[in-house]
């Protein structure tokens, strides 16, 4: 099978990524509607468990592989992937029957007993997930992205259809059930992309004479997977951990500053269920070159190429200041546009809290946590293909430590409330990038243009603020939001494309010449 370079794996995965989080992102819509801020509330709780789970049984699992199948001789691939399914298999089927066991004692932690149904409906995914990542980190490890971008579109199409059919067909006997079907739709979903990905490595096994590659006599044992797996696994905590630990805080913090649990749940639910969302669409996009860059890396470090091991670790930098930097400026100026155009029926305004503009300010003071989420992933990636995993775990531990201290001082406050965890997840992050950059640049020298690659984009970016913002001022209708995005990233496009040309080919040596060439002919 032909591999993928660099750079056509990472547009396909973006590609994959970006579509995939569009149906998310169009599925929340029409979910919010059904559900409400408290049925949003409740759906939204379970959801910072269960990732800190996945990242036990499955997130670490298709890096670590990857990274063993891109270095590993043939004969060790089949049986890294035959132990893989064997002890991912079981630790996934124990964890999804820990949290059904567990399920109502969690939710009482957490401030509002009527999660524990939901754990129910989440268990099975976790046993699925746990399979479908080590197919996934196989094909990744060969650098052939598509079997997991084509098992990433049928998992979120079909939580679309899912979760919207059994949200809809339970919601009448409660917010409580309508939840319940939504997370059952996951289950679902995550069961028939598991299907496709087993098919398509049949078809893989098939076409390479029934063989992974080679035979299955290989020194590579679990202990070995485990090794490379573990360090990946604690270093990819970052995110869920931080998540998981405001599933316990916020609505118990919200509730001692006398909020109700209903008005604690609704404020929950915005913040993870809509902010969270909209903020994870950039995040998702540059999560995509995060992870096309560890079997390359790891494979340039093993060989100790050091040139190209460091033009491809400017590069995965750069291709994510591309996302990050327009991303945190649309969020930051056009935060309500956003929020009302696809939250309108969704989020409503009462005589105490009125939801959309909670939302609205959340997401612009969060809109900044795209750029240090996006440096705190390519860093941490980097790291972990330098074989230096153990400091991004580190960085982790002493940024958490300080977002479970911010949240608490923050939270209890009246006049900051829900504010105040997502100024305190936005320092995390801040804290944890910085810190992850610092190490990293101490190992190789990461080639970053300020003129080219920072400065560059957020010029693209400004030009791409006054479209929009000049569609918005003369056009009206319900298209104008869409229709002023689109002509926003059109134009970002354009004039980064028009600069990086005008500046490779020096914009002074062409007027030059234009000058010269109309003098000789005037």
């Amino acid at each position: 099978m032909k591999k993928q370079n660099f750079i056509l794996g990472t547009i396909l995965l973006v590609c994959a990524s970006f579509f995939a989080k569009i149906i998310g992102a169009i599925y929340r819509i029409p979910l919010t509607n059904i559900l409400g801020a408290e049925g949003l509330g409740i759906y939204q709780l379970i959801f910072p468990l269960y990732s800190t789970i996945l990242v036990f049984c499955s997130t670490g699992v298709p890096n670590a592989i990857a990274k063993i199948v891109a270095s590993a001789d043939d004969k060790d691939c089949r049986r890294v992937v035959k132990l893989s399914l064997i002890f991912f298999t079981a630790l996934s089927f124990v964890f999804a029957l820990l949290l059904v066991i567990f399920s109502k004692f969690i939710a009482n932690l957490q401030g509002n007993e009527q999660v524990a149904l939901a754990y129910i409906g989440i268990a099975p995914a976790i046993l699925f997930v746990g399979i479908l990542s080590v197919f996934r980190g196989f094909f990744q490890g060969k650098q052939n992205i598509i079997p997991t971008s084509v098992s990433m579109i049928v998992e979120q199409i079909f939580k679309l259809l899912f979760g919207l059919f059994f949200a809809k067909l339970l919601i009448g006997k409660g917010f409580v059930y309508g939840a319940f079907g939504a997370v059952l739709g996951v289950s679902v979903s995550e069961l028939l992309a598991l299907i496709v990905i087993t098919i398509e490595f049949a078809f893989y096994k098939k076409k390479n004479n029934n063989k992974v590659v080679g035979t299955i006599e290989s020194k590579i044992t679990i202990s070995h997977i485990l090794k490379t797996a573990l360090p990946i696994t604690f270093s990819s905590m970052i995110m869920p951990l931080t998540i998981l630990i405001d599933s316990f805080l916020i609505v118990n913090l919200l509730k001692y500053i006398n909020y109700s649990v209903l008005q604690a749940t609704n404020l929950y639910g915005i913040f993870t269920g809509v902010v969270n969302s909209l903020i994870n669409v950039p995040v998702v996009l540059s999560m995509a070159v995060a992870t096309m860059s560890i079997p390359i890396i790891s494979k340039l470090h093993k060989s100790n190429n050091i040139v190209e091991l460091t033009n491809k670790s400017s590069l995965a930098f750069k291709l994510v200041l591309l996302i990050a930097i327009p991303s945190v400026l649309i969020f930051a100026f056009f935060s309500y546009d956003i929020i009302t155009f696809l939250f309108k029926n969704g989020l409503k305004v009462s005589a105490t809290l009125n939801e959309f503009e909670v939302a609205s300010n959340l997401l612009t003071i969060g809109s900044i946590s795209v750029l240090f989420i996006a440096l705190v992933q390519i860093s941490t990636t980097i790291l972990q293909a330098l074989n230096i995993a153990n400091v991004p775990i580190k960085n982790m531990i002493f940024s958490c430590f300080i977002k479970i201290v911010l949240t608490v001082v923050l939270v209890v406050m009246p006049s900051i409330n829900i504010y105040g965890a997502i100024i305190s997840s936005t320092i995390c992050y801040l804290i944890c990038a910085i810190l992850n950059i610092v190490t990293l640049v101490q190992n190789i020298k990461i080639k970053i243009s300020f003129r080219y690659d920072i400065a560059l984009p957020i010029v693209a970016s400004i030009m791409m603020l006054a479209t929009m913002h000049t569609i918005k001022y003369l056009l009206t209708g319900v298209l104008v939001v869409p229709f002023m995005f689109i002509c926003g990233g059109v134009m970002y496009c354009l004039v980064y494309a028009i600069l990086s040309y005008g500046e490779k080919y020096n914009f002074k040596d062409i007027s030059k010449v234009l000058k010269k060439f109309a003098n000789k002919n005037m």
